[in-house]
């Protein structure tokens, strides 16, 4: 015992794992304290998150870890462990020496503005982050240990993708990082294609195991796969349509770039990605150079490759099911990028004292762009929570209102049957959310409303009003009222007509009236 503890204050260890608490707890103790809940979390104030028709058979588990309440603090404070330990294994797989490197790698990685997304579901969220830190794992046990650690990091790996299949892109990202990183060091060819396979023979191992376990799972619960983001045909890909979504996934890789708003925001921003990834590039040839690995054409051959793979590799679940929609959940991956690029720093060669002067003011700007870069995630993510905040009192403000409404309606008891779809007249209602530029592309936190639909209405109500609100959900039902006349006639609240009894079905009316459809 007493040589581990020892072994746990070297810096390695300590200096990412207490940094990655610290801001984290600092950049994301809003949501941890106070209640910003999304639509979902509508109908999951307890969840037993038994996913497994979504192929997230350990997401139960993981999740069970903190309980299946939606607990603020206690899923943030987990969330934050698990990105902590993430943090040192990620330091250890890269090997990076700069205590001030390792510091700015877990700030990154726990300010990365997929974090804040994922927080916006916090019933869920240190379950999902316990599946990237198996993500992460099973890439380091492939590599530091020798014989049986392939092996271990597909169990690692099958874990990760029961918990949230997404972060496979991160193991791939990271075995492609740490192969370039061997080329770029001047490692003996054969050492580079033995690891090289050990990272492969790990990811198919892992994703057999978690295939079969899912079959098992599956059967025991006679259950099937989900047609949701296109689940369910998992794996049934044809080899005609691989060229075409291989092509989808390199689109969308490019088109992230551009038009993703997460890396570049302002002014700023474009600052911090100049200086970081500009000098990290540099290095990368300088390192090159250095080690006189250009020298040798085959390592320049497989840098090639491996970069090349890299948009497949982030955007893999497109290859896996090509229905899949890219939000910014299942993009934790693009964390790894500057993460990567902070490594490259780290390695610039030294040389000699007065040499050394111009490496040191170019990393130094480097290290600089990644502060920066740091300071736009943080701002970001605080931002989102801002807005958060704003749309659960606007939602509370207007659902008191609707409330007093129903009540008020002559015939109205409760318990009363009630025909309502949800979706706003936005007319009628001022646009107060003032963070789309930053917050667009941070899923579960933009918009100036946070409920859409009559259950979600209903939830909301029973929790947070008090009162009772007794939705139809028979699709069929819905249907034939919504297409009648006397529910087309009706004008959207606030107007007077919007409330009415027919048939001793209460009909609420709170979208826009036919012909005016403000949802496109």
């Amino acid at each position: 015992m007493s040589k581990f503890l020892e072994k746990m204050k070297q810096p390695n260890i300590t200096v990412p794992f207490w940094t990655t608490i610290v801001v984290g707890i600092l950049t994301h103790f809003p949501v941890m304290i106070h209640n910003f809940p999304n639509s979902d979390a509508m109908t999951s104030f307890y969840f037993d998150q038994n996913m497994v028709t979504s192929g997230r058979w350990f997401l139960t588990v993981a999740c069970g870890i903190s309980s299946f309440f939606d607990l603020k603090w206690i899923n943030g404070l987990l969330s934050i462990l698990y990105f902590a330990l993430a943090a040192v294994v990620l330091v250890r797989i890269l090997e990076i020496k700069s205590k001030t490197v390792m510091g700015l790698i877990a700030a990154t990685l726990v300010t990365f503005p997929a974090v804040t997304a994922t927080y916006a579901y916090m019933y869920t969220a240190d379950g999902y982050f316990l599946g990237f830190f198996f993500a992460v794992l099973a890439v380091y046990l492939t590599k530091k240990m020798n014989k049986t650690g392939w092996a271990l990091g597909a169990i690692a790996l099958s874990l990760s993708l029961g918990t949230y299949q997404a972060y496979l892109a991160a193991t791939i990202l990271l075995c492609l990082f740490d192969l370039i990183l061997m080329c770029a060091q001047n490692e003996k060819i054969k050492a580079i294609l033995i690891r090289g396979v050990k990272y492969f023979a790990m990811g198919a191992l892992g994703g057999i195991l978690y295939y079969v376990i899912l079959q098992i799972c599956l059967k025991a619960q006679g259950k099937v796969l989900d047609t949701y983001q296109g689940i369910n045909n998992m794996g049934k890909v044809s080899v005609s349509s691989m060229p075409g979504m291989i092509v989808g996934a390199i689109k969308d890789f490019f088109g992230f770039l551009r038009n993703g708003r997460i890396f570049l925001t302002n002014g700023f921003s474009y600052i911090a990605v100049v200086l970081l990834f500009g000098v990290s590039l540099l290095c990368l040839v300088t390192l090159f150079v250095h080690t006189k690995a250009i020298k040798k054409w085959y390592l320049s051959l497989l840098v090639v490759v491996f970069v090349a793979i890299i948009p497949i590799g982030t955007n893999v679940i497109i290859l896996i099911s090509s229905e899949a929609y890219y939000h910014l959940l299942m993009r934790m991956q693009w964390g790894l990028f500057p993460i990567f690029a902070l490594c490259l720093i780290d390695r610039m060669p030294k040389g000699e004292t007065r040499k050394a002067r111009p490496s040191f003011f170019i990393g130094a700007a480097g290290l600089l762009g990644g502060v920066l870069l740091i300071w736009q995630f943080i701002l970001a993510d605080n931002i989102a929570y801002f807005n958060m905040n704003e749309r659960y009192e606007k939602t509370y403000a207007y659902c008191v209102r609707l409330a007093d409404r129903i009540e008020q309606t002559e015939g109205y008891y409760t318990g009363i049957p009630v025909m309502m779809i949800g979706v706003l007249d936005e007319e009628k209602y001022p646009v107060t959310d003032i963070t789309g530029d930053v917050t667009e592309r941070i899923s579960g936190t933009t918009g100036d409303m946070l409920i859409y639909k009559g259950e979600q209405y209903q939830a909301f109500m029973e929790h947070y009003l008090n009162f009772s609100l007794n939705v139809i959900t028979d699709s069929e039902t819905i249907i034939d009222i919504y297409n009648s006349d006397a529910y087309r006639e009706m004008d959207s609240f606030p107007a007077k007509d919007s409330i009415k009894i027919v048939d001793g079905i209460m009909y609420i009316k709170t979208e826009p009236p036919e012909g005016r459809d403000t949802r496109e």
